[in-house]
Parts: structure tokens; C-alpha cells; sequence
């Protein structure tokens, strides 16, 4: 517990009014997250904070730790062991991107993309070619990956997704094999796989620090009350905002995070 002392004048005499503070701090979350039931994403934050040695991502950094060929990510930058897509298929963006996705792989980019990843096996008209027989997921993503689809929003429904994933990038990679019909190549398609491929950042396009939301020690606040407390945010900005938004809401902080776990 800590103290925060401002000042007011009153019939031109200075008094001092004090107010008890009980600050939050970004390590609490996970804690928060386990009272509210998300497990998951309290794992992901803790292992968030696990890794050593710390490193933090850039905007470049991140597109191309997501554009690269999954097989040459270190390992201690790599999980394939929280995020599961049992988990991640019990949320609507995940259901509806697979069927959206299952519907639209086959498009002019996604049968080039499917054309450059046979190649790449060293593909001839003589002999059939298997690929995407592989259970590593991060050779699934370098070589039988064949289209992408954006999901999830900044402005979906406060919930464990929302904590642990938010916005990504839903992957299709295929199983099959090759083989001559009637004098020509054919690719037999013989499973889909969708899996999902981002990175656990807070790094943002704009120069402001991501949010993290409105936290206490035992939740987090919904989007319903966000509007009220940007109001007074907007208008105690640069006037202890962070003091006023506490003493409002009974010790609920705003938290901002740079992508280095500082809290600001």
C-alpha cells in the first residue's frame, strides 16, 4: 500500500489530502487471469516472463520472425506446447476462419503458393511426391503452407482469447501427393490442416504503447466501461490521471507495455 498526496487550495490556504494507493503491477496479471479462470492465458504470461534472455520484438523483428521459415526459429523464441487448437477451436474466430479459409485456400494465390512449396521437394514428372506427412508443425509451416487468413479484432468481446491471442494469422497447410493423369501433373489433396502462427508482443503500428486493459488483482474490466474511463483519462491527462482512474475504480489499473514487461 502507498501513499499519494496532492494538493488543493481552499479559501487560499493550501491543505493536503492523501489518498491510499494500491498499486498494480504487470506480474500480478497472470494471478488476475487464474482468478477469472483463463489458465491458458495465465501460462502464456508466465512463460512470457520466463524467458531468458529477455528480448522484445520490433514491428521489423516481428514480420520477419513471422514470415521466416518456421524451421529456423530458436527454439527458446518457439511454444508449441500452450496454444493448442483444442483449445483455440472453442472460440468464434477460430470456427468461423476455418470455414472461411477451408472455402478460399484454393485461390490464384493459394494454388501458386501450393505450386512453389512442390517444387521446393523437388518435385519430377517421372515420380510421385508426398509432402506435408511431417507431425512438426514448424516444417508444416516451411513447407506445406499455402494460404493465410487475418483473424480476431482489437474490438472483440473481452474473453481468454481476447487475453492470450486477440488478432492473428490463421494458417492452411495441405497433405498430399503428386501423380501423372492423362498426361498431365496432378496434386492429390489428401488433408487440410489449420493451425495458427503469431507472436506474444505489444508492439503496435502506432507510436503509443498497447493496452492491456483495466486490471485488479482479481479481473479484468469489459469493453462496456471503456468508454467511461477513456473520459477521464482524456480529461486528467497530464494531471495524475493514473491516480484517478485507481481511486474511480477501487484499485483497477490501466496498464500500457512497451514489449520489454514494462509497465507504464
Amino acid at each position: 500500500m502507498a501513499i499519494s498526496s496532492t494538493t488543493t487550495a481552499k479559501e487560499q490556504e493550501q491543505q493536503e489530502k492523501k489518498v491510499a494507493i494500491e498499486f498494480f503491477h504487470i506480474d500480478m496479471i497472470p494471478d488476475a487471469m487464474d482468478n477469472m479462470k483463463w489458465t491458458t492465458t495465465a501460462k502464456l504470461m508466465r512463460h512470457w516472463f520466463s524467458i531468458k534472455p529477455e528480448f522484445a520484438f520490433t514491428v521489423q523483428s516481428r514480420r520477419i520472425a513471422l514470415n521466416t521459415d518456421a524451421v529456423k526459429l530458436p527454439m527458446s523464441q518457439v511454444n508449441f506446447d500452450i496454444i493448442k487448437m483444442s483449445w483455440a477451436i472453442q472460440y468464434e474466430q477460430v470456427r468461423t476462419g476455418i470455414d472461411e479459409l477451408r472455402r478460399l485456400w484454393k485461390s490464384a494465390k493459394g494454388i501458386e503458393r501450393l505450386k512453389e512449396q512442390v517444387n521446393k521437394s523437388k518435385f519430377t514428372d517421372e515420380a510421385e511426391v508426398f509432402i506435408g506427412y511431417s507431425e512438426i508443425v514448424r516444417e508444416l509451416d516451411a513447407n506445406v503452407q499455402v494460404n493465410i487468413l487475418p483473424i480476431g479484432s482489437k474490438f472483440d468481446t473481452v474473453n481468454e482469447w481476447y487475453g492470450a491471442i486477440g488478432n492473428t494469422t490463421l494458417k492452411v497447410c495441405v497433405r498430399g501427393k503428386t501423380n501423372r493423369v492423362d498426361g498431365e501433373n496432378v496434386f492429390f489433396v489428401d488433408k487440410l490442416g489449420f493451425y495458427l502462427k503469431d507472436t506474444y508482443d505489444f508492439v503496435d503500428e502506432d507510436t503509443a504503447p498497447e493496452s492491456l486493459g483495466i486490471w485488479s488483482k482479481s479481473r479484468v474490466l469489459d469493453k462496456k466501461v471503456h468508454p467511461y474511463i477513456c473520459q477521464h483519462i482524456f480529461l486528467a491527462c497530464g494531471v495524475g490521471w493514473f491516480v484517478i482512474i485507481q481511486v474511480l475504480y477501487r484499485s483497477l489499473t490501466l496498464i500500457f507495455v512497451d514489449g520489454r514487461r514494462n509497465m507504464g
